[in-house]
């Protein structure tokens, strides 16, 4: 897990002020789910999944009932959010979210946690943007929720990414297929790793994904899905891509493109970019219809969306030279510099004035300290200006403001700073 602050954390607080701009500037509306569920909401998203089998922080909630027992029963089982799509489909249903096929844009912006190895941009506690796009079950919301991540980069002017499209098919034609795929891998079951023959048995599409060089080379000559598509996921495949063309969003048909989760169907993609080195999925995400019913009940809604991990986005932008020349951290508008006691308590009672206009200012609560002094404290929070009073400036009603970046000194009264600094403060 990782601590963010200063110049790092400031450049998190522009990436993710960006993302925001361009999901809400297609309709999509933030929502916060717990960090806290309990743990058949994932179990939802299916049993073998790596997620569910080995990546949860699982937490015991206390209990009469497990006194003395280090066993505790499966229903007080809660575990910390490793995903952020069963928490908001969770949401949906408690709250009827997508009653009467009402059309919901949602987006959020959370930190997740996951118990595997870290690694760069990997991390177990990692931060996440994910959209989810409600009751539209057209190809058309496929597309636009391709061409929403491939705004976001455009808004950073990344470009060495590629958008990874496949048809995961459905619950009618997939079954057929997942046959097909058990028998091409089962005669060489023994040279498959050791997780890929437990997928074999529990979860065969995700033998496509497998990033072990013997496994990929068999999956790149097992049967393609795509090519056992029944007729309506065949249409659907060709009407995403016919949108995408029409936004033009580039993409490629990659047949390898599964990804992690079991509930996915029909559309599934992957932005991926050598940017990020070995680990070279940017996000991804895909079509879900029909993952509701499995939280019990008679609510059920169509949806599509996707998951992209912030620390990724900022290791491409990192090395794509976004962030070279610039400065996102930012100090105050004004230090303060008091020379000697009745300056202090001056601008000491100047402070609480200006930053109720506005404007940031900060002083070093150091009568006694040296005019040197207090200008080290300027230098070290970033300040745009130093005001400086002393004895003459109080005598004279004129305080004296150092632009501390290009040494420009300027005389300002003491009944004129409030507006002066007021006009010099960014807009925000």
């Amino acid at each position: 897990m990782h601590d963010a602050f200063g110049e790092e954390l400031a450049r998190w607080q522009h990436v993710e002020t960006v993302v925001r701009g361009v999901l809400e500037r297609y309709g999509y509306r933030e929502i916060r789910t717990p960090a806290v569920e309990k743990v058949e909401v994932f179990k939802a998203v299916g049993d073998a999944t790596d997620i569910v089998e080995k990546q949860m922080f699982l937490l015991q909630a206390p209990g009469p009932e497990a006194a003395g027992s280090d066993v505790r029963p499966e229903k007080d089982l809660m575990c910390l959010r490793p995903e952020g799509t069963a928490g908001f489909v969770r949401a949906v249903v408690e709250h009827n979210l997508g009653a009467n096929g009402a059309l919901g844009r949602y987006y959020y912006a959370l930190p997740m946690f996951r118990y595997e190895r870290p690694q760069k941009g990997r991390l177990r506690q990692f931060h996440q943007f994910g959209i989810e796009l409600v009751n539209d079950a057209t190809p058309d919301a496929d597309a636009e929720s391709i061409a929403v991540m491939d705004d976001v980069f455009r808004a950073f002017g990344l470009t060495q990414y590629d958008v990874r499209l496949n048809s995961v098919g459905c619950a009618d034609c997939r079954p057929a297929y997942t046959k097909l795929l058990v028998a091409y891998f089962e005669p060489h079951r023994a040279q498959l790793c050791e997780q890929c023959q437990k997928r074999l048995d529990r979860a065969p599409m995700r033998l496509l994904d497998c990033k072990n060089e013997t496994c990929k080379a068999l999956a790149a000559k097992a049967p393609k899905l795509i090519d056992h598509l029944d007729e309506k996921c065949r249409a659907h495949h060709a009407g995403v891509e016919a949108t995408l063309r029409a936004a033009e969003v580039k993409y490629v048909n990659d047949p390898t493109i599964v990804r992690g989760l079991d509930y996915y169907r029909r559309t599934a993609f992957e932005f991926q970019s050598d940017l990020l080195g070995a680990q070279s999925a940017l996000g991804g995400g895909g079509r879900y219809d029909g993952l509701a019913a499995r939280f019990g009940g008679d609510v059920n809604f169509t949806a599509v969306g996707w998951g992209m991990g912030v620390e990724r986005l900022l290791i491409a932008l990192e090395a794509s030279g976004y962030f070279t020349g610039k400065t996102f951290a930012t100090g105050p508008v004004v230090q303060l510099v008091p020379i000697g006691a009745e300056a202090y308590a001056k601008l000491l009672k100047l402070s609480y004035s200006l930053r109720r206009r506005g404007i940031g200012a900060q002083i070093a609560y150091a009568p006694d300290k040296a005019m040197k002094w207090h200008m080290k404290q300027a230098d070290r929070t970033a300040a745009k200006f130093a005001l400086i009073a002393g004895e003459t400036e109080l005598a004279s009603g004129v305080a004296q403001l150092k632009e501390l970046a290009t040494g420009t000194q300027s005389q300002v009264p003491f009944a004129e700073l409030e507006d002066w600094l007021l006009a010099r403060t960014p807009k925000v």
